[in-house]
């Protein structure tokens, strides 16, 4: 294991190298360029808003704000295990010619994630300092933990979707479906008080692992408290459980990817 992870540090030029070139290459030629990883939440927020606000009577700048930190951390959850499928697909070059590890390019994937969720944060920034400027010390106190176990949560996520995407070319359109389904059951745009209607919605909602992660956001930047101990232990079980699956994975794929490529 150590060795394993000595090789990933001594590739470290690499995959930082495979990193930066992708994420120039996913705004070339755009004139507004990284500007565009914080206006596309920024405007679906302000459609979402509108629209629900209306519908289910909620204040606007609220409103806003839940759905805004919502969008942004799904976005991370829904990069890494969707698009996280062509993460090893896309390096099939360097895999066949080079014998690095084959994590460092899922690694690649979850570096530019955690890139994008970082530079989307600051689409918050007018709003909280509009309505709740306070919230920002606490929100910058609590976010280097935050962005560490999201980075770990990417990392293994896309380490599933790399080496399942690449065995099974049809993983990317079954996890679009189920992460839509998931959408729609947690806390991402729909408030607490819509799941406390039905008992089983209730049950799972209090007990969905995504209800925690979002909670690492909304709790310092939107309501300003602190991220309960219970919302800490769900987000790091649902961390270590993917780790492990993640590991397993590695372990049994690592050396068989050159053949389902």
């Amino acid at each position: 294991m150590m060795e394993y992870w000595h090789k990933i540090y001594k590739t470290r030029y690499f995959w930082n190298h495979l990193a930066r070139c992708e994420l120039k290459a996913r705004f070339r030629r755009s004139k507004l360029g990284l500007l565009w990883t914080v206006l596309q939440p920024l405007f679906l927020t302000m459609i979402m808003a509108f629209v629900f606000s209306a519908i289910f009577n909620q204040p606007l700048g609220e409103y806003v704000l839940y759905i805004l930190s919502g969008i942004i951390v799904w976005d991370l959850m829904n990069s890494s295990v969707v698009a996280g499928a062509n993460s090893i697909l896309s390096a099939e070059q360097y895999v066949r010619q080079f014998n690095h590890p084959v994590t460092i390019y899922t690694l690649r994937s979850a570096v530019l994630n955690i890139i994008t969720f970082c530079i989307e944060m600051v689409a918050l920034a007018p709003w909280l300092l509009v309505m709740h400027p306070i919230h920002i010390i606490l929100g910058i106190i609590t976010l280097p933990l935050t962005v560490v176990l999201f980075f770990l949560l990417s990392w293994s996520l896309t380490t599933l979707a790399g080496y399942y995407g690449c065995k099974y070319r049809d993983y990317p359109q079954v996890m679009s479906l189920v992460m839509q389904a998931l959408w729609y059951v947690s806390p991402v745009m729909f408030q607490q008080q819509m799941f406390s209607g039905n008992d089983y919605l209730w049950w799972f909602y209090l007990h969905n692992p995504i209800t925690h992660i979002l909670n690492l956001v909304r709790e310092p930047f939107v309501y300003g408290n602190l991220p309960s101990a219970l919302d800490y232990i769900y987000t790091i079980v649902a961390v270590s459980l993917f780790t492990v699956l993640a590991y397993m994975a590695n372990r049994k794929n690592s050396h068989q990817i050159i053949f389902y490529l």
